[in-house]
């Protein structure tokens, strides 16, 4: 028994269900396809859904590295408000995604029985990461007491007046637009790679895993026809 990669896959969508069939292959010839169901299966589907959601967040923060044209000019600046909104308020969508399937990764999910965690990131990158869990939590998600975004309610009058005060009430919103950079200049997109290759590196396993343990022992149960 040869493992090989002269397989070919072809995906066929069902035009009105959406449904996905799948035909496998060998050197064009026709393959059976068998479903697996087992522990480490099911370990190997998560950290598949894991990586998935990961080049998702690398594609999103690309598209962030294309839109964002406007920031700061001097060296002694972090912040610069941007005055093209339209643009920011589609980097913001971008930014929002991003921060949220980045946190999926590292939360319990039905339907994943694995995740990952802090303590199996490269140390450098615990400042960071901890600054997109932190945004996910209190922005992304929902606003929470770290009060990342917040309004502000404020009465506005002139300092000085004699009679019919004239006076307005401003809401002032303060929301971030993107979490670009540390103090290193350590990148988002940085973090996400060093995450993605955790998840790739425990697929990697689990494959190799599967085959040795599961399906070699077992081959002939796999091999005979039903």
């Amino acid at each position: 028994m040869v493992m090989t990669n002269k397989f070919t896959v072809t995906e066929i969508i069902d035009p009105t269900s959406g449904n996905i069939e799948r035909v496998y292959k060998y050197k064009k010839k026709p393959c059976r396809r068998l479903l697996l169901d087992s522990k480490l299966c099911r370990q190997l589907a998560g950290y598949t859904l894991i990586e998935k959601d990961l080049r998702n967040v690398l594609t999103w923060l690309h598209e962030i590295e294309t839109r964002h044209d406007e920031r700061p000019t001097r060296k002694d600046q972090n912040v610069h408000k941007p005055t093209n909104r339209e643009n920011y308020d589609l980097i913001k969508g971008l930014f929002v995604a991003a921060l949220t399937f980045y946190g999926k990764c590292f939360s319990k999910c039905e339907g994943r029985p694995v995740k990952l965690e802090r303590a199996q990131l490269d140390v450098k990158f615990h400042g960071l990461h901890d600054n997109c869990i932190s945004y996910r939590h209190n922005f992304a998600a929902h606003s929470g007491a770290e009060r990342v975004e917040h309004v502000e309610i404020a009465l506005v009058f002139p300092v000085k007046f004699k009679n019919n005060v004239p006076f307005d009430l401003y809401r002032e919103l303060n929301q971030p637009y993107l979490l670009w950079h540390t103090s290193d200049e350590i990148a988002l997109a940085d973090l996400v790679e060093h995450v993605r290759s955790i998840a790739v590196s425990k697929i990697d396993f689990l494959s190799e895993k599967i085959k040795r343990e599961e399906i070699l022992p077992n081959a002939k149960k796999y091999w005979e026809p039903k």
